[in-house]
């Protein structure tokens, strides 16, 4: 999470630190009642524990995998032609992530026709159509014509359907171990100054603006957004509400705490604190059950 260098003087006491807590609290909010949805649905077909019941085992790995490798052939791309047009590759990311929120959340629907026996044209009709608002938005993007208001919007939103997405599909210690690594790369890169170093100050500020929720005084990314909704909606659908509201709870609490720490700081890794401390209930009934 960052905050805008214009307003240093004033950030400490101006900041509504409610507002800042607002759109980690929806994000949350989203993948938590898809994750919830997806527990339901497996209380009632016998507790099965993933998206994936009925399937082989080396099929959630291969799915596992080939996040894996999208993920960083994504950001390869991305940093490959950050360097050489800034403008557009910061626009293709942003219009990606759109669609894969999009696409995440047409994934919960067809779960959700699935689950109520409904095999009907209407799904390719609801199917067609938010593929053409996600189509709709990424070309927004790309022409610069999508305001910072709905910009926002829709980073709450598929960042909560993304997370959500990744955190039902894959099992409870993968997300563990890939939590606590995203963690620990974002202090290395924050502490360090990598990504300033590789594309320079006024450029880095130009990232962050664009691929985080922000408003004139603070940032939160979407990176720090997709992370808090993956980890509370693996808690969910792997172990109820009251684990996956212990969990939402404890990343709230802890991006308190790391807003906290920003204010004295220009920027400050928004996932090591808020991640350890949310993944306290999924690994305290990870090592239970």
């Amino acid at each position: 999470m960052t905050r805008n260098n214009l307003f240093e003087s004033t950030f400490s006491t101006k900041l509504n630190k409610f507002e800042f807590i607002l759109p980690i609290l929806f994000t949350i909010i989203i993948s938590s009642i898809l994750s919830y949805f997806v527990f339901f649905l497996e209380f009632e077909e016998n507790n099965s524990s993933s998206l994936l019941y009925g399937f082989e085992d080396f099929f959630a790995v291969l799915n596992i995998v080939i996040i894996i490798l999208v993920s960083i052939t994504i950001l390869f791309i991305f940093f490959r032609l950050f360097r050489k047009k800034q403008k557009l590759a910061i626009k293709i990311l942003v219009a990606a992530f759109i669609l894969s929120g999009i696409l995440s959340t047409l994934l919960f629907v067809k779960l959700m026709f699935n689950s109520i026996f409904m095999e009907s044209p209407v799904i390719l009709i609801i199917a067609a159509f938010v593929t053409y608002i996600g189509a709709y938005f990424a070309y927004l993007v790309l022409v610069e014509a999508l305001s910072e208001r709905m910009k926002n919007l829709l980073f709450v939103i598929c960042s909560g359907a993304l997370g959500s997405f990744v955190g039902v599909l894959v099992p409870s210690i993968p997300i563990i171990i890939l939590s606590l690594f995203l963690a620990t790369v974002d202090l290395i890169l924050i502490k360090r100054k990598s990504v300033e170093k590789i594309f320079g100050e006024s450029e880095y500020e130009k990232l962050i603006v664009a691929i985080a929720f922000s408003n004139n005084q603070w940032g939160v990314g979407i990176g720090d957004l997709t992370c808090y909704s993956m980890v509370v909606s693996n808690t969910f659908a792997n172990f109820g509400v009251i684990g996956g509201v212990v969990s939402l709870f404890m990343i709230l609490f802890g991006s308190y705490l790391s807003l906290l720490i920003t204010l004295r700081r220009v920027r400050f890794p928004g996932l090591p604190i808020t991640l350890v401390l949310g993944l306290i209930p999924l690994i305290t009934m990870s090592l239970l059950s």
